[in-house]
């Protein structure tokens, strides 16, 4: 199930210009607050999308990543920024570091999600605060035509995704304090199948969700569209492809 973001580092960025974000973005803006809060990172900063809405509201932020692709994105987005290449589960980082870490869609990627808590922790400073936001498929009231079409996403992203109580219970095991989490997003869409296939938002490397199907199983999942829109178009209709999805964040504070 992983993701070859070397590969995609081209078009990674397409997300941004079809959805909006506007609740993460306020998310993260009153997380890593202003300069007074300290120093901030990104753990899975792919690109620098987040590194550079945070410096353009004049909030610098460090960023790290596995992908060497990725990372020579961001450092063309956002060349103030200081970009390391790594893996969440061993932080290149002294302990103490930051008072902010976060990460943004990035989270099920982590191969050992608890033991990247506890790094979190061991370079968070004394009352520093950690941020994950995701999906969190476990709660059972998303609805995506991803889901719908492409058969065995839903159970690989449950495989995925952890749910918002173990995340929460990975923090008080490192020993965060106020885990807490909330929906900060809520995203409902609908598009006309005909002009999705057209304009590339069905390719693979749109979202990790078809990146991580093999061949066989998102030929598959196309053939189920295109049966679904001949039929909607012999009966003189539209087929739309619609979402549902809310996104989550987690937090949890380092103890003074």
């Amino acid at each position: 199930m992983r993701i070859n973001y070397d590969a995609i580092a081209t078009t990674f960025d397409r997300r941004y210009r079809d959805e909006q974000y506007a609740g993460v973005e306020e998310a993260l803006a009153g997380f890593a607050g202003d300069g007074t809060a300290g120093r901030v990172l990104e753990v899975g900063c792919g690109t620098g999308h987040w590194l550079r809405f945070l410096n353009e509201r004049h909030r610098r932020a460090y960023g790290l990543d596995p992908s060497a692709h990725m990372l020579a994105f961001a450092r063309a987005h956002v060349p103030a920024s200081c970009l390391i290449r790594g893996r969440a589960e061993q932080l290149p980082y002294r302990a103490g570091t930051f008072e902010r870490l976060f990460f943004i869609n990035a989270f099920h990627h982590v191969e050992d999600q608890a033991a990247a808590v506890a790094e979190s922790r061991r370079v968070l400073a004394p009352g520093g605060r950690l941020m994950t936001v995701g999906l969190d498929p476990h709660v059972g009231s998303d609805r995506w035509w991803i889901y719908e079409y492409f058969e065995p996403v839903l159970q690989l992203d449950k495989q995925r995704y952890p749910a918002g109580t173990a995340i929460r219970t990975w923090m008080m095991a490192a020993g965060f304090i106020d885990c807490a989490t909330h929906e900060v997003q809520h995203q409902p869409g609908r598009m006309d199948a005909r002009t999705a296939l057209a304009d590339g938002r069905l390719d693979r490397a749109v979202t990790s969700q078809l990146g991580i199907l093999s061949d066989v199983q998102y030929q598959k999942g196309l053939a189920r569209i295109r049966g679904a829109m001949n039929a909607a178009d012999d009966r003189g209709e539209t087929l739309y492809l619609t979402a549902d999805l809310r996104r989550y964040a987690t937090f949890g504070t380092v103890p003074y």
